[in-house]
């Protein structure tokens, strides 16, 4: 194998696209405030469906492409609220029910609490089966705390509730505040919470998503371009103005660039606020000898145990890191002032859901599906990255 790590990169992308086909694109961004270089490989869409059955139809990515960001949309309610945080307009300790009473049960937690995932939160039914966006958003306001998490931290529910804080504190809708906040003082033309029409042949297609849970054959043909693909979002984007806090924020490459080096830049938080997001404040020893989940706010921290650590191993402990289901990540490194941004597509006409959660020792490459066709399974994308994509872009930055 070469140690050029360019090369190497290539290789990796070439192995995943091309030849597994694990993701039917990617586009790739790293660099620092000033350097940097980017690049995409494969298709925004692959297959379409058409009386009844799949045909090819394919569309090249572009770095201007519009991905479904997924949870890395939680990084920009972690901006707003620190924000207004930093602006004297919220305090870390102060409590949920004084800033939104519609939160009634979760009225004493902290809102420190929902951005480092340190309570967990409960609704009594779930969200995404609720029939309306109104019965959703009901469960939502009615959610409760659960027992306290041992083990894994990892929740979209505070974001969600994040979402309305934004909102009460600053009297402005999310997406206005977002908009306002961030995407227009730094220029991110090409990032959205509803995709024009007009974009929807440039966005990224996540229709077609296969899974197998508890037994059962499952395709989802409700996710067309422009549809997020998170389903509590997508049920409440039918009625309430998108996005929600944990997902729904579309976006290009190079967009996510411009925010990378808008945060790396001080152009959107404070350089101490930005060294204390990535910040452990979760993880610890636990007595069986493995880890708890290391969270900062509203993004994951770097893991003693690279396997399991979404923080690429040549980034520093204060690393803001974040993943998205789609098969996106995003993360900066505000020592090393760097950055390193993968926007992929593990969702189109791919089987997601296989074998339960994923797991660094299941090697499943397709699947049989109910057509008597076999289908390529991407559940353990979140496991090749590292040796194929991050790893690589790390020995980049480091000759830098």
């Amino acid at each position: 194998m070469t140690t050029d790590p360019r090369q190497r990169l290539e290789a990796g992308v070439s192995h995943l696209v091309d030849e597994r086909k694990i993701i039917s694109g990617i586009a790739v961004s790293y660099g620092d405030r000033t350097r940097g270089e980017a690049f995409c490989r494969g298709n925004l869409r692959e297959v379409r469906l058409e009386n009844g059955a799949f045909v090819p139809d394919s569309a090249p990515l572009l770095t201007d492409s519009v991905f479904d960001l997924a949870s890395v949309t939680k990084l920009f309610t972690c901006i707003a609220v620190l924000q207004l945080i930093e602006r004297g307009k919220l305090r870390l300790g102060q409590s949920v029910g004084s800033v939104d009473k519609r939160f009634s049960h979760i009225a004493d937690v902290s809102i420190e609490d929902l951005l480092c995932f340190r309570t967990q939160l409960q609704t009594t039914a779930r969200m995404d089966a609720a029939a309306t966006a109104d019965e959703a958003e009901a469960l939502l306001f009615g959610i409760r705390q659960g027992p306290p998490p041992v083990r894994k931290y990892y929740t979209d529910m505070g974001s969600m509730v994040l979402k309305y804080i934004v909102e009460s504190v600053s009297d402005t809708l999310f997406w206005e505040f977002l908009r306002e906040n961030i995407v227009v003082p730094l220029g991110m033309t090409r990032t959205f919470a509803e995709v024009p029409a007009s974009l929807f042949s440039q966005t990224v297609d996540c229709n077609y998503e296969r899974r197998i849970v508890n037994g059962a054959f499952w395709l989802d043909t409700a996710c067309p371009p422009g549809t997020v693909h998170d389903p509590k979002a997508r049920l409440l984007n039918t009625a309430r103005p998108a996005p929600c806090g944990h997902a729904g924020v579309f976006a290009s490459l190079d967009d996510m660039t411009k925010l990378a080096r808008g945060l790396l830049g001080d152009a959107l938080l404070g350089r101490k606020t930005l060294l204390e997001i990535g910040v452990n404040r979760t993880g610890k020893k636990l007595p069986d000898g493995t880890d708890s989940q290391y969270m900062g706010y509203l993004c994951y921290s770097k893991q003693p145990e690279q396997t399991f650590s979404e923080v690429p191993a040549y980034f520093g402990a204060r690393t803001i890191a974040l993943n998205g289901f789609t098969g996106n990540h995003f993360s900066v490194d505000p020592e090393k002032n760097q950055f390193m941004i993968l926007l992929a597509n593990r969702i189109h006409n791919r089987a997601t859901t296989v074998t339960g959660r994923a797991n660094p020792e299941d090697k499943t490459e397709t699947i049989l599906w109910d057509d008597g066709h076999h289908y390529i399974v991407s559940q353990n994308f979140v496991y090749t990255k590292d040796r194929f994509l991050k790893n690589p872009i790390g020995d980049i930055l480091a000759g830098y």
